[in-house]
């Protein structure tokens, strides 16, 4: 949800899509990550899934490495496998963060020699959970969840009924 700050203000001309950000920007500020704490706490996420949300961030993938937590590692590898255009490799993924950041100068991907550690450390945390599957990185495409995408998505209309 926090992403919503991070689209253009003239991405759409869509009233209802213009409001909501707006109501975003004045309820939570401008920080998307401090918005997705805030929308976990709002929707009842326990102190152990806050600190795994939190965890998530491209930012931390160091001290994510050198945890011992794997739902932590999952959750920030797959959170950073996810492009505005679907599920890519973690280095294609995190290379564009560099292209796409490199000009906000509180970004970690302004800097790029903590881009570059930052990727190296999310190809070790690919490298410690891919040990223990049966599948590799690769075989983790936007045609191999389609199925999962689309139960996601027969979810949340039955919700919305």
């Amino acid at each position: 949800m926090g992403n919503i700050v991070k689209i253009p203000e003239d991405f759409s001309d869509d009233k209802k899509f213009i409001e909501t950000r707006r109501r975003y920007f004045e309820k939570y500020g401008t920080n998307d990550h401090e918005i997705n704490l805030e929308i976990g706490k709002i929707e009842g996420l326990s102190d152990k899934e806050l600190k795994i949300l939190d965890g998530k961030r491209s930012r931390k993938n160091e001290e994510t490495l050198n945890s011992n937590s794997y739902d932590r590692k999952i959750c920030a590898y797959c959170d950073q496998r996810v492009a505005p255009n679907g599920v890519v490799g973690i280095k294609e993924r995190l290379e564009d963060a560099k292209i796409r950041y490199k000009d906000k100068p509180l970004s970690v991907w302004s800097n790029e020699e903590k881009a570059n550690y930052l990727i190296k450390c999310s190809l070790g945390i690919e490298k410690q959970i891919f040990q223990y599957c049966n599948l590799k990185p690769e075989n983790i495409n936007d045609e191999s969840i389609e199925m999962y995408t689309k139960k996601s998505k027969e979810y949340n209309m039955e919700i919305e009924q």
